[in-house]
């Protein structure tokens, strides 16, 4: 089942949510994140240029909308898994704030965050799969051990000797970890070289030093946490020989040996995944433009809702004609572009979906209720019998709402050179079942022979797209 929900923040008989916000703020009409696809949809009522934060302690991504009121307190979401919640709330009197926290262990990777403006007033934001954190595990032996040089026995006083230093011998006097831990330094009080091996099984990096020995008191590493090294081992394999024995922490990872000077040996080490600073900003680009055509009907200051809902959608790919070309993929850039070119002219406009997503008919007429949508534009492709290419052109149904259906449909007749099925009475539930002027605009068919490549072509669904905005606005200058 999809893990997902609209809230919707309007003001109407049946909602929740009321407001009080100054007329010249927008207003967030509606969110909604969808737990399966990481996928964070909302929708305002005027233009807005969100910004993004990654925080720590706890990591959470928080997204801005400057001059913007929600005007009610918090809601939560919560969501489960690598995603604890989502929270919206009024950060002070001119921004809302959406916060996305993870569960603790889990972080996400700023630079995979990626924000779509459809257009000025509705954005995704696509959330990429959170990473475990992984820390050292605890574990009974030290993260840091010194093996000193072996002693023998001397058997006619019982006592223990160490043996004396050769001078030929180069001492190693401190194993340390430098330049902010990215660095292992081998330190001796002369030349020194060294060689390296990589043990697979153990996981773990051996640096084997010929012609050396350990001081009485060697400094060792200060690991923690965060330590790209989780062990570290010195020991005097034989009385010539010096062995450091090095595994990764699961964040870490073993890079080159180097030889700094004649007396220090550096090991590089570098995280295994990016490091983040405890803030991180989020690029955010603008929202998409179009530049609408000269013959557009604007109207100023409208404060009027229009509901644009591309049919069908996730589960339901809808009608598949020629070629496997979907019903789906074809209106939802149609009905995005619409909505772009309704906002451009003074109209909001609101989305029953702006994704591939799967939503029930009751549903995308509740939407419209919440919304407090003026108008209602419902548009699919239609479909035939494969064995019946020579069926062709656009059609627009309406239950109540005629006016509407002809002004978009002779919009679709004037711009684009395409057949005409005429505006027909039915009794579709999006239609029968809104209060407000409805319409079902089927713009063409993927079953025929001229409609299917043309409604395949970007060129054509872009037109597509400016004919049914045309004839919307045209209808709103008329009746409001």
């Amino acid at each position: 089942m999809m893990k997902f929900q609209w809230l919707l923040l309007l003001p109407s008989l049946s909602s929740i949510f009321l407001f009080s916000s100054p007329a010249e703020a927008a207003r967030l009409l509606l969110w909604r994140f969808d737990a399966n696809q990481n996928q964070l949809v909302f929708t305002t009522d005027d233009s807005v240029q969100p910004k993004a934060q990654l925080f720590a302690n706890p990591n959470r991504l928080i997204i801005d909308l400057p001059g913007t009121t929600l005007g009610r307190p918090t809601m939560n979401q919560p969501v489960g898994g690598a995603i604890r919640e989502v929270r919206v709330g009024q950060y002070n009197a001119q921004m809302t704030r959406i916060v996305v926290e993870l569960a603790p262990g889990y972080t996400i990777d700023p630079q995979q965050v990626l924000f779509q403006g459809i257009s000025p007033t509705q954005w995704s934001v696509q959330i990429p799969t959170p990473e475990r954190i992984t820390t050292t595990p605890t574990t009974t032996s030290q993260p840091v051990v010194v093996i000193p040089p072996s002693r023998t026995s001397n058997p006619a006083n019982n006592q223990t000797e160490t043996p004396t230093p050769t001078s030929r011998l180069a001492t190693i006097q401190a194993v340390e970890l430098v330049n902010e831990g990215t660095q292992l330094a081998i330190r001796a009080d002369q030349r020194v070289r060294a060689t390296s091996r990589w043990d697979a099984k153990a996981n773990t990096y051996q640096i084997i030093i010929p012609n050396a020995q350990l001081a009485e008191q060697v400094r060792g590493p200060q690991l923690n946490a965060r330590s790209l090294l989780s062990q570290v081992l010195v020991r005097q394999q034989d009385r010539r020989t010096v062995v450091i024995l090095v595994k990764p922490s699961s964040g870490g990872q073993i890079g080159e040996l180097n030889q700094l000077t004649d007396q220090i040996i550096s090991l590089q080490l570098r995280p295994s995944r990016p490091v983040f600073p405890p803030t991180t900003s989020i690029p955010v680009p603008p929202p998409l433009r179009t530049t609408p055509p000269d013959s557009f009907y604007r109207v100023p200051n409208s404060r009027i809702v229009v509901m644009i809902d591309p049919g069908h959608g996730g589960k339901d790919p809808g009608a598949i004609g020629i070629g496997g070309l979907r019903e789906k993929d074809v209106i939802l850039p149609i009905s995005q572009q619409v909505a772009a070119l309704l906002q451009q002219n003074g109209v909001q406009a609101v989305m029953t979906r702006s994704d591939d997503r799967f939503i029930s008919l009751a549903g995308r007429v509740q939407m419209a209720r919440q919304a407090r949508a003026n108008v209602f534009v419902s548009i699919h492709a239609n479909a035939i019998s494969l064995r019946r290419p020579e069926v062709n052109g656009v059609e627009t149904y309406y239950f109540s709402s005629q006016r509407l259906a002809e002004a978009i449909h002779s919009s679709m007749l004037q711009s684009l050179n395409v057949r005409d099925r005429r505006v027909r009475r039915s009794r579709f539930y999006v239609l029968r079942n809104n209060s407000i002027p409805a319409v079902l605009v089927e713009v063409g068919y993927v079953t025929g022979a001229e409609d299917a490549p043309r409604l395949a072509s970007p060129a054509f669904q872009r037109q597509m797209a400016e004919a049914i905005a045309r004839g919307i606005l045209l209808y709103i200058r008329q009746n409001f």
